[in-house]
């Protein structure tokens, strides 16, 4: 698979000459080595254990062709995955770590994002209102660990124009899209004064990665409203793979496991 890599390599470096396209940025990334939970000694409280190694974009990008033959026939799904025990992989398959918000606004709005056809992973799909991936230059210091709670708070500020005195956070889960090995971490965040409209408004002035959306949409933050709509028709179909979890888990985390349950099976029962 390293000639895999080579050949994006060489692909960026001749459109980066030629102009074809904007050619996509060869940063530093981690890859998921293991997830581990265990509890801690006195209260059991949960405690997540995450090791992480260094990779880069175009080894992401290679990782991702995962149903791509060998010379053998064999692919990489075949030769290293086992679909019984999903989260037994190698690390140089999970070059992708990151993190995503279901954003709430002050008048119980979730932001709901169009991502661009210009990016390369999951272009024009429906996803989190905040999807950022881990960035070994920017997200930690030194030798140090990065800060997935900093993460978060960039992501909000690059693609929202958003800061961290406007809003709360809340680590939901650890997610794996065992389709592509894509870690993440979701994450529930609730604006303290912004309405849905302030927020249009602000981002209308200018926001640093606007060019990573290409439009954004509001429901109402109520089970049955956010079921209903994640089900619609012209979107079941439309969806980053870990979105519909993102916004399941933030309607748990506010209106409780129970009646999020009652309105999704409602929800279904009537699609049959």
């Amino acid at each position: 698979m390293a000639a895999w890599r080579e050949e994006i390599a060489a692909e960026e470096d001749r459109v980066r000459e030629t102009g074809d396209r904007v050619p996509v940025w060869n940063g530093p990334r981690y890859a998921v080595e293991s997830l581990d939970v265990s509890r801690t000694a006195l209260d059991e409280q949960a405690e997540i254990h995450l090791r992480l190694r260094p990779t880069d974009y175009c080894t992401f990008l290679a990782a991702q062709q995962l149903d791509r033959r060998f010379a053998d026939g064999d692919t990489p799904r075949t030769r290293y995955l086992d679909p019984e025990q999903p989260l037994a992989a190698p690390a140089f398959l999970q070059c992708s770590f990151g993190v995503d918000i279901a954003v709430v606004t002050a008048d119980h709005l979730p932001v709901v994002s169009h991502r661009s056809d210009r990016v390369r992973t999951a272009p024009g799909l429906w996803n989190s209102s905040v999807n950022e991936g881990l960035s070994r230059h920017i997200d930690s210091s030194g030798r140090g660990a990065p800060d997935l709670h900093a993460a978060a708070r960039r992501g909000m500020r690059e693609e929202l124009s958003l800061e961290p005195h406007e809003f709360t956070l809340s680590l939901l889960a650890f997610v794996l899209d065992v389709d592509k090995r894509a870690w993440s971490a979701h994450y529930y965040a609730r604006l303290t004064e912004l309405t849905g409209e302030q927020l249009r408004t602000r981002m209308g002035r200018g926001v640093p990665d606007r060019w990573e959306h290409q439009a954004v949409e509001y429901v109402p933050f109520r089970p049955a409203e956010v079921t209903r709509y994640l089900l619609r028709p012209d979107r079941i179909h439309r969806w980053a793979p870990v979105a519909p979890a993102l916004f399941h888990l933030a309607l748990v985390h506010v209106h409780g496991r129970a009646s999020v349950e009652r309105a999704e099976a409602q929800a279904l029962r009537r699609l049959r």
